[in-house]
């Protein structure tokens, strides 16, 4: 599954004001939408469905005409839009009530052979995991920044996400294996979602 994960980095103060515009904004495509918490820097994160091809043209009228992303660029310090795939061992991105928090890992990976790896090691934990609680997705970037993985959890609170992280630790299989050998940078976020996210 393609998704377009695009990321808003605002100004002081602009959160009510960007969340209005996405939302006035907001199209069939839109998987999830959350502003960020607990961060280095007040953001939104807006989750699209993706076709497997892009349609670059209509991203340069928009673009040229201050629409999509754009629209709310008056209010933010910078904007990033990239196209990732979900790994294919997990289900598809299903829109609906999960959690009224949600966490948002983001992982740099090594150039060499790590993304092939990282595709390897979530298969083979990936059953013990869900069995335990959901997973919003696991994506990989497929341009811009690659190779990069982007992993959302949803939970009810933060104590409830300690409680599901033990029970998986516990198993003796998560976290994947080989994640310190071939993860960069690690940055993690704590988000809830906007009013309007089909993902709450």
């Amino acid at each position: 599954m393609f998704v377009e994960w695009i990321t808003y980095s605002l100004r002081p103060g602009a959160s009510e004001a960007a969340l209005a515009g996405l939302e006035a904004a907001a199209g069939e495509t839109l998987l999830g939408c959350w502003l960020s918490v607990l961060g280095s820097e007040p953001r939104i994160h807006a989750l699209h469905r993706a076709g497997p091809s892009s349609d670059h043209e209509a991203a340069r009228r928009a673009a040229m005409d201050n629409a999509g992303p754009l629209a709310i660029g008056h209010l933010c310090a910078g904007i990033s839009r990239d196209i990732f795939a979900t790994l294919p061992c997990l289900p598809e991105i299903v829109p609906g009530a999960f959690g009224s928090i949600y966490e948002i890992r983001s992982y740099d990976l090594q150039a060499a052979e790590a993304l092939a790896l990282a595709h390897e090691g979530w298969a083979n934990v990936i059953d013990v995991r869900l069995a335990i609680a959901p997973i919003t997705t696991v994506m990989h970037s497929v341009g811009g920044l690659v190779p990069r993985l982007v992993h959302i959890y949803p939970y009810r609170d933060l104590a409830h996400r300690a409680e599901l992280r033990d029970l998986a630790i516990a198993t003796g299989k998560w976290p994947p294996r080989g994640g310190a050998d071939r993860n960069r940078v690690m940055a993690t976020e704590i988000a809830v979602p906007a009013r309007f996210s089909p993902l709450h």
